[in-house]
């Protein structure tokens, strides 16, 4: 690395969009437990992949992360080992679409460093080859030093009507800088079937990735000028603080449509490094290892006939398939999705019918976490339902009540420790609890190991609404 590039590298910052809920890779993806907290690819979720690619290219200390302020514990739990600092998080009350989060990251970031650069990336792609990543992100660095807002552009493997795409116009000459970029053209939404055929034999098109490198300064001048409204809104922003007043005005809008679209200051990087945005279902059983037959099965699976068959599983069933061809499988404890390849895009349709007719398997797996651990429902029928609940080390549930039930606890492994009333008691392994309905209670784990009990609620009404909190140590959602 020249003294030029090391000089540069020392201004850049990372900006994490982790943000989505990825309805397309529902049932595994669900709107309180979405994508890029779920492993999918490799042994670590897609956020966590996201974070160590940046190693050796930028510092912990300067890898900001922006998300919903619903996932702020579990994205804590996810970036703990990264060591990157809780106040790096920028919570928002609310989703408004990228430009509205990028902007705030940048606002946040300037009041620090007036130079930086940014690198902006979403936490929920696969990377192949992490070296040529790094190498395009420095070029784009470098590129960034030049005052154009910078895009990495995808060469499109096949025609796809999920991305949207770049018409680039010509190649300059290299810099002073020892780099070469594309001009740009226009930015085109997400094609039809048909353009995109056009598109991706056309060596002049590029999926847009949706990964940026600029100047901050750079940025915050074109949000001045394309999104007056936004930048006048944002510069009201002092500290973290501020943003839960300000976000309830601000529009939605995306970074493309808002800022990008209408610069005269964008060059494009090309990036061959083994990319995918990860989608949809499709999408994924491409980067997987396959069969003679063009099979992914990635599960207790018996297949007779099949072609081009995709099987993932969440559950303990055995799945069993004949004479299958196209199709793709995604089962959970609670929820089955079979659909043909070519209609992957189409899942999210299915978690728009599950929102609009107020359907839990849009927002939650049968197993439920939460900032104190997490609980799975067992069974569920009128009058009672049946729960493992599990709570991890020196964390604690709410002190609450419940109107319309009661509560049986039985411990399975750990130590309980169990406010009732005026009372607090320990509760051992193989002990139980019982707590009637209205009575404050609070459960504990005290020890060093993970607690786990058999909960059995019974009453006229057993939905999670049916709680009154006094205490809580998490606030959010717990």
């Amino acid at each position: 690395m020249g003294l030029k590039q090391s000089l540069v590298d020392k201004q850049a910052y990372a900006v994490i969009l982790a943000g989505g809920v990825g309805s397309r890779f529902w049932p595994f993806s669900r709107e309180l437990e979405p994508k890029q907290f779920i492993t999918i690819v490799g042994k670590e979720s897609l956020l966590q992949n996201t974070i160590r690619r940046l190693s050796g290219l930028i510092s912990a200390k300067k890898v900001y992360i922006i998300t919903n302020k619903s996932y702020f514990y579990e994205l804590k739990k996810q970036i703990e080992k990264f060591k990157i600092p809780e106040n790096n998080i920028l919570l928002e009350p609310e989703g408004k679409n990228t430009a509205p989060a990028i902007g705030l990251s940048a606002r946040l970031i300037e009041k620090q460093n007036k130079d930086a650069t940014l690198i902006v990336l979403p936490a929920d792609h696969y990377i192949k080859d992490i070296a040529r990543f790094k190498s395009a992100l420095r070029q784009a660095i470098l590129c960034a030093q030049d005052n154009f807002l910078v895009t990495l552009g995808i060469r499109p493997g096949k025609p796809s009507t999920g991305y949207g795409y770049i018409k680039i116009g010509h190649q300059s000459p290299v810099t002073s800088h020892q780099y070469r970029y594309y001009t740009v053209e226009k930015f085109l939404e997400k094609p039809s079937l048909k353009n995109a055929k056009r598109y991706s034999a056309d060596k002049r098109y590029f999926w847009n990735s949706g990964m940026f490198v600029w100047k901050v300064s750079v940025f915050m001048e074109e949000l001045k000028r394309s999104l007056p409204d936004l930048y006048s809104q944002l510069s009201l922003i002092q500290t973290h603080e501020d943003i839960s007043k300000i976000w309830p005005e601000i529009k939605p809008i995306s970074v493309d449509y808002g800022i990008m679209e209408h610069s005269k200051r964008i060059a494009l990087i090309p990036a061959d490094f083994g990319w995918s945005d990860l989608g949809s279902w499709d999408s994924l059983q491409e980067l997987l290892p396959k069969d003679k037959k063009g099979n992914v099965i990635q599960s207790d699976s018996v297949d007779c006939g099949s072609q081009g068959l995709c099987v993932f599983t969440k559950s303990n069933r055995l799945i069993a398939t004949i004479g299958l061809k196209d199709v793709i499988i995604a089962d959970t404890p609670d929820a089955l999705l079979v659909c043909n390849k070519h209609k992957a895009q189409e899942v999210k349709n299915i978690v728009e019918y599950l929102k609009k007719r107020n359907r839990k398997e849009h927002l939650v797996h049968l197993t439920d976490k939460r900032p104190w651990g997490s609980f799975t429902v067992l069974q569920s029928s009128d009058g009672f339902k049946i729960k493992i609940v599990e709570i991890e080390p020196k964390k604690r549930l709410s002190l609450q009540s419940h109107q319309k039930r009661a509560e049986h606890w039985v411990v399975v492994s750990g130590r309980a420790k169990v406010t009732r009333g005026n009372t607090v008691r320990f509760v051992e392994s193989n002990e139980s609890i019982y707590i009637p309905i209205g009575v404050k209670h609070r459960l504990e784990n005290p020890d060093t190991v993970p607690l786990k009990i058999v909960e059995v609620q019974t009453g006229s009404y057993l939905e999670e609404d049916d709680i009154q909190r006094y205490e809580d140590d998490f606030n959010l959602r717990g």
